[in-house]
Order: structure tokens, then sequence, then C-alpha cells
């Protein structure tokens, strides 16, 4: 089974389609099988990965596969472990497809066309856009793991407390099991004070859930959504940390889940994806 997570708030411009894209490439590129599927009518993700615009993609993207009712014949293999559903502007008519088409259990309709497919990769990661709306909700719904990208700001500390809440109301409404993996601090600046006492206080209140590693505002991060994503740029060390904190983090959770069953205790964190 595909561990399946999203970068995800509903504020733009917190780094999560390139966050999306980075960790894709790199878990692809240390061994694991990766599918992303872009879930975001911008379709920025199938931009920066396929390097091409996203109109080549027209009639094979994400919508086609849901209106179809599955994602084979829509899966673009990038390389040897990286594999792309692509998306373009089309995707804006999901919502009015879902209502007046009165599709059962509308949240789960992602959900649905991608357990067709979860046997065959490692990680499933969903990039879906700035709001609440349908899209949002069908990603949490489909997702084990939920990564909030924060940029040190005062508007994004916001969202990110009313997005937890969203999370939490969803699972106990019971139309998702996805929970919060971790808080990722992006954009930062080494320089600025501001930012280094906003960073404390965001560990202050939510500790061990923040990522230790944090994403510095860089250049080359930026024209990642022009070029491409070159891992052999060092300026990638601080996403290629993040990736391995966060597999430790699978991983820790899968032997305390094991101790759990053998009758110890546990973090309740998440199991490993090569279960």
């Amino acid at each position: 089974m595909a561990r399946k997570l999203t970068f995800a708030l509903q504020k733009g411009g917190v780094g999560k389609t390139t966050s999306t894209v980075v960790t894709a490439e790199i878990l692809g590129n240390i061994g694991y099988r990766v599918l992303v599927a872009d879930f975001d009518p911008q379709g920025n993700a199938t931009k920066m990965l396929a390097n091409r615009s996203i109109y080549d993609f027209s009639g094979r993207t994400i919508m086609e596969a849901i209106q179809t009712g599955s994602v084979y014949g829509f899966i673009e293999n990038l390389s040897e472990n990286v594999s792309l559903i692509p998306a373009e502007d089309r995707l804006a008519t999901f919502s009015r497809y879902i209502y007046t088409n009165r599709i059962d259990r509308p949240y789960s309709v992602l959900s649905r066309i991608l357990s067709n497919v979860d046997a065959e990769f490692d990680f499933i990661l969903i990039d879906v856009g700035p709001s609440l709306g349908d899209e949002m909700m069908n990603a949490i719904s489909c997702v084990d793991d939920v990564i909030i990208p924060v940029d040190l700001g005062d508007l994004a500390m916001e969202a990110m407390t009313r997005f937890i809440s969203f999370i939490d109301s969803a699972r106990d409404r019971g139309y998702s099991h996805a929970a919060v993996a971790g808080i990722l601090l992006t954009m930062r600046d080494a320089r600025s004070r501001y930012e280094r006492e906003i960073s404390e206080g965001i560990r202050a209140v939510y500790g061990d859930l923040v990522f230790e590693t944090e994403i510095r505002r860089r250049t080359k991060i930026k024209e990642i959504s022009a070029n491409g994503v070159d891992l052999s740029d060092r300026t990638m060390i601080d996403y290629v940390e993040f990736v391995a904190e966060y597999l430790k983090r699978l991983e820790d959770g899968n032997h305390d889940r094991e101790k759990h069953e053998r009758g110890g205790t546990t973090k309740g964190t998440a199991h490993d994806p090569t279960d």
C-alpha cells in the first residue's frame, strides 16, 4: 500500500507545490516508487515535474481520470521512479462535475481512483491548491499524512491554526483518517531576527510536531518553477534533510506500532510505506 501525503494549507505562497515536487524527486532518487497526483487547476506541479506546458496534457489529465473512474491511461512516467497524473485548468470544473452528476460520496472521488494503483507505488503525493473547497476535502479524505508548510509570517500562522482545526473536524466527521505528520517551516531568512522569533514561537506551541529542518529562502528554489529540480545543486540540501527526517518519523512510528502490538506503548504515529 502506498503512503499518501499532501503538503497543504489554505494560504498560497508557502511552498506547497515546490515541497511536493522536490520531495517526490528526492524519494524517487533514493529508490522509492512515487506518483504525484496534481489536483490543482493551476497545474504548477505538472509544469515543474514535466518541464512542459500543462496544455500538452489536455485530454489526458486527472479530470479525465475522474470522469472515467480510473487513473490507468492517465499516468505519465517521467523517470524510472517518478510518475505524474497531470492537471490543467479544466480541473476547475471539478465541483460542478461531482454535484451536477450527483456523484456518490463526493469527498471520496480522488481516493477511489487512486486506490486502483495503491500497490504500484510506495508514495503518492497529492498537490492541491490553497482553498478549503472540494479539491482540498478530497485530498484530505485520501491521504494518511498532511504536512503543513508555513512561511514565517503572521498570516500563515493564523491560517495554520485554522487548518489544523479543519483537518481535525474532517476526521471527527468521518471524512478522513489523515493526521498532521508535521509542520515544515519554509522560506526562512536566516538573517531575520523577526523570523527567528516566529520560528521559536511556533516550536514553543507545537513542539515535536515541527520538523527540525527548515527550508531556507534561496533563489535556486524559486527557479524550480522555470527550470525543474536539480538534485545535484547544493541548495537542495534543506529538502534532502527534510525528507530524511520525514522518513525517520515513519520508521519510528512503525517501531512504535510493533511495540504496541507486543503490549508496549505507542506514540500513535504512522506506519512505514513499504510494509
